[in-house]
């Protein structure tokens, strides 16, 4: 048994030596086979390096002189905002078909009527008043003019007493004493009727007055309460349109409740925000106003803006333009999230026609305003530069070529127009450099590259094919673009086409 034991064992051992050669065989000869094809394979061939050099079409930039649109978003706010409030107390009996918000109502317009009874029934009692207060006076006139002939006749009986009086004491040494006391007491009887006459008169006459007050009082109590009568019809005070409405039939209202809110749709604002510059240019560049000449204090100056023409649209609809005038700062200082400035533009006629009906400029409409300045007249270091569109690049740079290398320019967008005209229309954008990134002269390339970096090397067409890669361009652009205007001009250099906007 340990003997056929051992043989198995040995048996197994050879067995497994065995596998392990075959696989080190299969190994080598592959690995053999490798290296034996890598040596029979040929080693392709290297390509010219200047192959793989991109070519490109270049324009030159131009500066840009001539008008200039400034567009800028805004939005509409109301012009005048009112709060229409109860003035008396009372329950609203009726409201008007026409007092619902969204309505146009013209000034005057009935909104509501509040219980009227109890004003009315106020009204009677104070005529009555007044009535009575009249009548006091005729009685008190007619009092005053018969206690002044009473008067009258007591002066008269005190002037005879008096003279009999005196032809008394004339005669007192043949008279007894008895008939000069009784002289004297007619005398001062006299005297006391002529006293209480005047008194009376004084009295009648200090009573008129009081009566005349009390009618004063009584017909400005009665005006009072026609004024609270006439009250308790709520109208429309300016024609306009109501914004909200606040009561319903049988609320009870008291003096101050709010009624409705009404907006005056005569005239309408647009708040927009310009930046320095863009304040700048419409300050050296907008016509003075002689009816409204800036003031000369310059503290005052400071705060004032020129008077200037604002063309206002929607995006949605450019054939739907209103005109307006930019008149004020919306307020002081500058906006914390954009720093830029808030203006107000006047809208004095807020409602214009167009072929679908009339429209109308409305509460938080977004709008843009377009101003056009004249740069030739702003200040000679704005460099503004003009460049083809198809040289714009997504994120607002361009690629220029300098000694045949690719370099990016960082571009601020000012405005975009066309130049040229039929077939040779090109689109372009109106530029500012930003931090000296580019300027005039500079070639810019308008084909099109694929991931291009700073530095890349390019081959610059040639002029024959460069003139046709720009026609072509030119072309595109034509068709491609979105602000094109149908009669633009030939311009020299530039010329800007006011219906082009940003």
């Amino acid at each position: 048994m340990p003997e056929k034991s051992h043989r198995r064992l040995s048996s197994d051992r050879k067995t497994e030596i065995f596998k392990y050669l075959c696989s080190a065989i299969i190994i080598a000869a592959a690995v053999g086979m490798f290296i034996l094809l890598s040596r029979m394979a040929e080693k392709p061939q290297t390509k010219d390096s200047t192959a793989l050099i991109p070519q490109v079409s270049t324009e030159t930039v131009t500066p840009y002189f001539g008008s200039l649109d400034l567009v800028i978003p805004g939005s509409v706010k109301p012009h005048r905002e009112i709060k229409v409030a109860a003035e008396v107390i009372g329950k609203i009996v009726k409201k008007y078909p026409e007092f619902q918000a969204g309505n146009f109502v013209l000034a005057g317009t009935p909104l509501a009527e509040i219980d009227a009874e109890d004003y009315e029934a106020d009204q009677k009692t104070l005529e009555a008043d007044v009535q009575q207060a009249e009548k006091r006076i005729v009685e008190n006139l007619r009092q005053i003019e018969g206690e002044k002939r009473n008067l009258e006749i007591a002066r008269q009986d005190f002037e005879i007493q008096q003279r009999d009086f005196k032809r008394t004491q004339r005669l007192a040494s043949a008279l007894s004493r008895s008939e000069v006391d009784q002289a004297r007491r007619a005398l001062n009887a006299a005297q006391s009727n002529l006293t209480s006459r005047e008194n009376a008169l004084g009295l009648l006459q200090a009573t008129a007055v009081r009566l005349k007050s009390a009618l004063e009082m009584s017909r400005s109590q009665l005006e009072k309460s026609e004024l609270k009568l006439g009250r308790v019809s709520i109208v429309a005070p300016v024609d306009g349109v109501v914004v909200s409405e606040m009561v319903q039939e049988n609320d009870y209202v008291s003096p101050g409740s709010a009624i409705a809110m009404f907006e005056d749709v005569s005239v309408a604002e647009v708040v927009c925000n310009l930046t320095t510059l863009e304040l700048n240019w419409i300050r050296k560049n907008s016509k003075p106003d002689p009816d409204k000449p800036l003031s000369n204090d310059p503290r005052v100056r400071a705060y004032q803006l020129p008077k200037t023409e604002v063309t206002i649209f929607e995006s949605e609809d450019v054939d739907a333009t209103w005109k307006g005038t930019l008149e004020r700062f919306d307020g002081i200082g500058r906006d914390e999230m954009t720093k830029t400035i808030p203006c107000r533009i006047i809208v004095p006629n807020p409602i214009t026609e167009t072929e679908y009906g009339p429209r109308a400029l409305v509460r938080n409409m977004y709008v843009k305003c377009r101003v056009e300045v004249e740069t030739s007249g702003s200040d000679q270091t704005q460099d503004l530069l003009a460049i083809n569109e198809m040289a714009l690049q997504p994120g607002d740079f361009v690629w220029k070529v300098v000694d045949g290398k690719l370099q990016s320019a960082k571009v601020k967008i000012v405005d975009r127009t066309e130049r040229g005209r039929g077939d040779s229309k090109m689109s372009i954008v109106i530029i500012r450099a930003v931090e000296g990134s580019i300027s005039a002269d500079d070639e810019v390339v308008v084909t099109p590259l694929s991931q291009p970096t700073n530095g890349a090397t390019v081959d610059v067409a040639d002029a024959a094919e460069k003139s046709a890669s720009e026609t072509n361009a030119v072309i595109e652009a034509t068709e491609t673009s979105v602000d094109a205007a149908p009669d633009a001009g030939v311009a020299t250099p530039v010329e800007k086409n006011t219906k082009a906007s940003l």
